[in-house]
């Protein structure tokens, strides 16, 4: 231990046992060592905290992005009406059809009569009487208009389930790469010019599958280019007059902008677009990415799953909206032994809702949307790659006198139908590039280790190589010098004159030079008569 107090490279230390200084000096570099150390090691166990509890850090992305690197967003429009009147005005009361009717229009409803109750046949369901009763694509949507090419509406839009009955999505991908199970699809995209488009696969890491090996025509689709004139302009038509009920309180339609790959809840995120009004939304797109080195550390202390990390049972490709999604549909299933039409069918033996689970149905709805009554979503994280579209909405009215209408499509049209039934909406980008955000290690191993290894160097001048020192002393020495006493050493003389053969022979030599005695500590005694005699002889 003496030695290596006095050979480490740790400062301070050899000052301790030096013997040749007072105990006040030793003292005082005892003192001084073991305050700086502390320091040393506090410091070192804040970078160390530092380390566990801030992993990440999303930083602004050095490089900016193409409009043309990602699709255009996925659009859903879902007019307020939820049936048309023309076609359930002569439903009769206390009928299923009538049940049926008061749960798409969000109203309240004894359901309990129909406890007991069975499908007659194959199509008595609410997904059929949905289709029957609720707005098609084809009559809510009037006019389509994508980059500068008009274009046929049921060759871009087709209808989807949302929990706000039948709506028309644009540029969602195919259902084929998005889910995994069973699904409700109405209609594909029509071609009425001979130009299909075909899906193609998308995911947010990966971008699209086929690289820039894509075809003529295909969804989703990439921006047409910035501003008004090559973004996405649409007229939709209300019928105001076969209006039964509405989602909100009063006409009009509701807009989702999301990305592809992602699930829509409209009811209660969906944006208001209001009749006789011309609708401009600008879009702004946010980039999430996350680099490779980040999947080494967990899920949990970075916030973020990669897609290959979190499996979903319905959905094909993660994303927090998916999650939270199949987290309502096991509670309902928990609850009801069914899931809505609307939300995805989790499980193989999973069954639609029908009027005799409706109670059951209400009741669940209105529990999970209490976050704290679904501890599943405490763990659907974000995606650690994301791409979300924020609107920026701005509205004008639509003519309502006669004068020169830029648009042809408006020319043929009466003010008064205009601003009753009509709504124009363009969604397009502002700019050609964007800049996204990244997510990056906020202090990695290398970043620590020097964090930590500069303080104690300036604190103790700790190294690598006093590492070193201490294994060698506490583990290497004590086993060599076991070694040395097992087996002696052969000697050999300074001026390699005189060899000892073997150290048999000199085991009484303790050392092979020995100091001599300071003269003053030299014993003499001298001889009276001896120095009486060397007088005389001499004088």
């Amino acid at each position: 231990m003496k030695r290596f107090l006095i050979e480490t490279s740790l400062n301070g230390l050899k000052y301790i046992i030096d013997v040749h200084r007072n105990v006040w000096e030793r003292g005082y570099y005892l003192i001084s060592f073991s305050t700086v150390f502390t320091a040393g090691l506090y410091m070192a166990i804040y970078f160390l905290q530092k380390w566990q509890n801030t992993p990440v850090i999303i930083s602004m992305s050095s490089k900016a992005t193409s409009i043309q690197d990602v699709p255009f967003p996925a659009v859903t429009f879902c007019n307020m009406n939820q049936a048309l009147a023309s076609r359930v005005n002569d439903i009769e009361p206390d009928t299923p059809a009538y049940a049926m009717l008061q749960k798409i229009c969000f109203q309240r409803y004894n359901y309990s009569r129909y406890k007991n109750y069975k499908p007659r046949f194959k199509g008595d369901n609410l997904v059929r009487f949905i289709l029957k009763n609720t707005q098609s694509c084809s009559d809510m949507i009037i006019y389509c208009k994508y980059g500068p090419n008009e274009e046929t509406c049921t060759d871009l839009f087709r209808e989807i389930l949302l929990d706000e009955g039948i709506c028309c999505v644009f540029n969602q991908l195919h259902p084929f790469y998005l889910y995994k199970g069973e699904y409700e699809f109405i209609r594909d995209y029509t071609s009425s010019n001979g130009r299909t488009s075909i899906p193609v696969n998308w995911n947010l890491e990966d971008g699209y599958e086929d690289g820039d090996n894509l075809p003529k025509s295909y969804y989703p689709r990439k921006a047409a280019g910035s501003g008004v004139s090559m973004g996405l302009t649409v007229v939709l038509n209300a019928e105001l007059d076969e209006y039964y009920c509405s989602s909100t309180n009063g006409p009009g339609f509701k807009m989702l902008l999301y990305n592809p790959v992602d699930a829509p809840h409209m009811r209660d995120t969906g944006l208001p677009i209001m009749l006789g009004q011309q609708t401009r939304v600008r879009i702004n797109p946010k980039r999430m990415e996350s680099i490779f080195s980040l999947r080494s550390t967990n899920p949990k202390d970075r916030q973020c799953y990669f897609s290959s990390e979190k499996n979903l049972l319905y959905f094909k490709y993660y994303t927090r909206r998916n999650c939270e999604m199949e987290c309502d549909s096991k509670q309902m299933f928990r609850r009801c032994k069914c899931v809505p039409y609307h939300m995805p069918k989790i499980y193989a033996n999973a069954t639609t809702c029908f009027l005799n689970q409706m109670d059951c149905v209400v009741e669940t709805e209105r529990l999970i949307l209490d976050p704290r009554n679904l501890k599943c979503k405490e763990d659907c994280l974000s995606g650690c790659h994301d791409l979300s579209y924020y609107p920026d909405m701005f509205v004008t009215p639509l003519a309502s006198r006669d004068f020169n209408l830029q648009d042809p499509f408006f020319r043929n049209i009466s003010k008064e139908v205009m601003h009753k039934d009509l709504a124009l909406v363009q969604i397009y980008y502002r700019d050609n590039f964007f800049r996204g955000n990244i997510k990056v290690p906020y202090t990695g191993f290398t970043e620590f280790l020097s964090q930590t290894g500069g303080v104690m160097s300036l604190m103790v001048g700790f190294s690598v190589i006093s590492i070193a020192e201490m294994f060698y002393f506490i583990f290497l020495k004590p086993f060599f010098d076991m070694f040395k006493r097992r087996n002696p050493l052969l000697l050999e003389s300074k001026d390699n004159v005189k060899n000892v053969v073997s150290a048999k022979n000199n085991i009484n030599k303790k050392f092979l030079f020995k100091r001599r005695k300071n003269l003053n500590n030299r014993v003499m005694n001298w001889n009276t008569n001896e120095l009486q005699k060397y007088r005389n002889d001499r004088y």
